[in-house]
């Protein structure tokens, strides 16, 4: 049985200095088969409600 986990726990959106909206971000994850996704912004949670 594999229990291999791909993620990437580090990342930030366009609600701080991040290059990708939330939406975009969590479908490009999907695309490269990314199975969990932290997002990391820097000093706000306005990207939270997206």
């Amino acid at each position: 049985m594999n229990r291999d986990i791909f993620a990437d726990l580090h990342n930030h959106t366009t609600a701080s200095d991040g290059d990708f909206a939330p939406e975009a971000l969590v479908a490009a994850a999907k695309e490269k088969g990314i199975q969990a996704l932290g997002i990391t912004d820097h000093d706000t949670l306005g990207g939270i409600r997206k």
